[in-house]
């Protein structure tokens, strides 16, 4: 059997099980934790490249991940030598698995996982290709309230002023998260034609794996810091400003979807 005829099942059964990964990361600590933390990425990867692969075709998965990964590993190594764009951060060097020039070759697929499901919400929201660019930096930024604060408590980077860590992650890093995705998805409307991105989109409950994915990652996020109670991660300040950022574009977005079924 060809892999385009399951590809979307096998795309939402792979955003499914990264939801059930990221369940049981907060039931667990430790190398356990980092376990799931790897696996999660990878899986999320996963069902964004099955269904840029079914959705688009091979040329199109294959332009996106060779854009995709060498450019945000690149972002990233620049970003750990100089402070550039998102602000002084390190990376712990052994528990996200193997990595290149201090950035664990895990966070380019932290990138690609994202990066998919934002570009579709972005198009499908405003079709001007401009305009679609702000608007997926901006989904990708926000995403980003949730994402730093989590992953800082949990050790995976640290932050630093004048040579000395912090507590406090800088704003630089959210102005940095927006150019440089603002850029990524810039880069991918170039080497992607446009025509492609808006073809009309499947109506198949199995298709819909990247908008479950990405409402996922904000309704699912908002829970497990609102929640003030173990294991969930009571941090409501990270549970607000992460809703509110991503909802600027996710509940429009919605409204529009919705109303256009």
């Amino acid at each position: 059997m060809r892999l385009s005829k399951i590809g979307y099942p096998l795309s939402m059964l792979a955003a499914l099980l990264t939801i059930l990964l990221n369940i049981i990361w907060t039931l667990v600590s430790g190398s356990s934790r980092d376990f799931v933390t790897i696996a999660g990425v990878l899986m999320f990867a996963l069902a964004s490249t099955l269904h840029a692969y079914t959705r688009f075709g091979s040329q199109f998965a294959i332009r996106l991940l060779a854009t995709v990964l060498p450019l945000t590993l690149a972002i990233e190594i620049l970003g750990v030598s100089t402070g550039f764009p998102f602000g002084e951060y390190k990376y712990d060097m052994l528990r996200l698995g193997p990595t290149a020039a201090g950035v664990p070759f895990l966070i380019p697929f932290a990138w690609m996982m994202m990066i998919y499901p934002a570009s579709l919400v972005a198009r499908e929201f405003k079709q001007r290709p401009l305009l679609t660019v702000f608007i997926g930096g901006l989904l990708m930024a926000t995403w980003d309230l949730f994402l730093d604060p989590q992953m800082v408590n949990e050790g995976y980077w640290t932050w630093f002023s004048a040579g000395s860590p912090v507590s406090e992650i800088p704003i630089s890093n959210f102005l940095g998260w927006f150019t440089a995705a603002s850029f990524v998805l810039w880069l991918t409307s170039k080497t992607i034609p446009e025509n492609l991105w808006l073809s009309k989109q499947p109506s198949s409950y199995v298709a819909q794996a990247p908008y479950v994915s990405i409402m996922w990652v904000w309704l699912g996020s908002f829970l497990a810091n609102i929640v003030p109670i173990s294991p969930f991660l009571a941090q409501p300040l990270v549970a607000i400003q992460g809703f509110v950022g991503m909802g600027f574009v996710l509940i429009p977005w919605s409204r529009q979807r919705w109303s256009a079924r």
